[in-house]
């Protein structure tokens, strides 16, 4: 069966939560579509025992143990370099999943050919080994988003922790960048911002652990998130005086009769800074 969702796993000290992550997976309704990556950083525990008893039973997972310990965005895009399905998800170890969820994300991604990335929303736990159920007997504490804008997204990581994007976009905007240790994902996702749509689905995808000893618990997440935005807000504004001006001359040429011109202007334009345009 041709696959159409990699999975990409990033692994380390993470042998207590290993087992469950691949359930998680295993019992996708469309786990038959998924190529599954499991890329180990150099653990110190036994994943690759948990893992190896799964590909024993399931030949879509693939195993791949580095030398060294590296953090998670560089091991997402070895992950990624290692993909051969259309669209990419990634999954931490001690999250959970709507067992509906890869299924429909990659419909959504099916059905809407010019989004590139699609996400829904997420339920949190404070407490580990929490099952996607529990988020929806106690949906007090969630992350629930209204329709997707570029703007919103400048302040908010509205795109959570279980997106899905095609995997031609890392031939345009490249991969992870590894200058961030906490809040790389989000850098990615603003960068991806300006030059695709993406897409809110308001159905609940996994449920999120959250926790201090995790990356966007730890104080550099704060750090990261301030430069983060601020380069990308200095950007926003930077195209957005450029667009006010485009639109003074667009008036000028239509004031002077030339519609065509400027109805040629209005496309090209548009097509260049569309996330500016976007509700």
């Amino acid at each position: 069966m041709d696959k159409s969702i990699s999975v990409i796993i990033s692994t380390y000290n993470s042998a207590d939560f290993m087992a469950e992550c691949l359930d998680e997976l295993v019992n996708q309704t469309i786990f038959g579509h998924l190529e599954i990556i499991v890329v180990d950083a150099a653990s110190p525990q036994k994943e690759k025992d948990i893992v190896n008893a799964y590909q024993k039973k399931y030949d879509n997972i693939t195993y791949l143990r580095l030398n060294k310990r590296i953090g998670i965005y560089p091991a997402w895009n070895i992950g990624i370099k290692k993909t051969t399905a259309p669209y990419i998800t990634p999954f931490s170890t001690n999250d959970r999943l709507n067992p509906a969820a890869y299924e429909i994300m990659s419909k959504a991604l099916d059905d809407n050919s010019d989004y590139d990335l699609v996400y829904g929303d997420t339920y949190l736990s404070h407490q580990p080994h929490t099952p996607f159920g529990h988020g929806v007997d106690s949906p007090a504490m969630v992350q629930k988003w209204e329709k997707y804008s570029y703007k919103f997204l400048l302040e908010n990581n509205c795109i959570g922790p279980h997106p899905m994007w095609r995997r031609h976009i890392h031939d345009k905007i490249g991969y992870f960048s590894d200058e961030y240790t906490a809040l790389g994902d989000q850098e990615f996702w603003l960068r991806l911002g300006r030059h695709s749509k993406m897409l809110h689905i308001p159905f609940f995808s996994g449920l999120f652990w959250w926790t201090k000893k995790s990356l966007s618990g730890q104080d550099i997440s704060h750090t990261e998130f301030i430069a983060i935005r601020k380069k990308y807000l200095q950007q926003y504004i930077e195209d957005y005086d450029t667009v006010t001006k485009i639109l003074d001359y667009i008036r000028s040429l239509i004031e002077k009769g030339h519609k065509q011109q400027a109805k040629n202007l209005i496309e090209k334009y548009k097509k260049e800074y569309f996330y500016m345009f976007e509700s």
